[in-house]
């Protein structure tokens, strides 16, 4: 890579959501491209790939904190994680209708002590893969529901993670997101309340992917996948071929660092 050029800090989400996305990020990783990978802890395809992930010099690494997506880490908590489950498919539920549950105030303690497990479990998970984490994220912003994240905070403090990064808000408010903006603005600041680092990410154009010159004071969050994938796992997801545009416009930029 050229000394002078320096890279655009970047992290990576999603590692284990399928095969073809842990290629993509390890690759990039391999690169330098990537500083950092959140992780999703209860993915079928966590460990695929993860030796060669964690031999990565000066990567850090994260809890991609999940409540939307695979099944719940051990099979006795079923029962228990039911409120987020989809029952045709196994899956936990879209993020909608988790919203939907959520806002609802009966039992609402019950599910932030359930959501709280889930963090337990999935950093445990990582621990029993030698994964070294330092910082958390949610999966389509999780960690953001009302109440949660001051539920967790112990927790995530008990393992040394002092860094949480929240997806810009300012941006979700311009777009008309507004609810996921107030959430993150709220649990931005109750995080800072609490002692935490927050660090705001962003969604780049393929365009910034393509410049490294431009917004060099930004992280950006990033999604690769070298193939198109998910469809083959039953994983739904509408960001399945903008994640193979964003593989070939890292793999071009690589090529202009070099």
């Amino acid at each position: 890579m050229n000394s002078q050029a320096r890279p655009l800090p970047l992290t990576a989400d999603d590692w284990g959501m399928s095969p073809g996305i842990n290629a993509a990020i390890l690759e990039m990783a391999q690169r330098g491209l990537i500083q950092q990978v959140s992780i999703l802890a209860g993915s079928p395809f966590v460990k695929h790939g993860l030796d060669e992930l964690l031999k990565v010099p000066h990567l850090k690494f994260g809890l991609h904190f999940n409540l939307t997506l695979f099944p719940p880490l051990f099979e006795e908590q079923q029962d228990a994680f039911s409120p987020f489950m989809d029952p045709a498919s196994f899956h936990y539920k879209p993020f909608w209708k988790l919203r939907m549950i959520w806002a609802n105030p009966l039992g609402r303690s019950t599910k932030i002590a359930l959501a709280t497990d889930a963090c337990k479990g999935q950093l445990e998970k990582l621990r029993t893969l030698k994964v070294p984490v330092s910082y958390m994220d949610g999966h389509q912003e999780v960690h953001t529901l009302p109440g949660l994240f001051p539920a967790i905070a112990s927790e995530l403090k008990k393992w040394g993670v002092l860094e949480i990064l929240v997806t810009n808000p300012w941006g979700k408010l311009f777009s008309g997101k507004f609810f996921q903006a107030r959430c993150a603005f709220k649990t931005a600041r109750l995080a800072r309340n609490l002692g935490f680092a927050v660090r705001k990410v962003y969604q780049p154009s393929l365009t910034q992917l393509r410049r490294p010159s431009r917004s060099q004071n930004k992280t950006f969050v990033v999604r690769p996948s070298v193939s198109n994938d998910l469809e083959n796992y039953g994983i739904r997801d509408r960001y399945r071929q903008g994640r193979v545009m964003e593989y070939e416009a890292l793999n071009q930029l690589a090529q202009s660092l070099n």
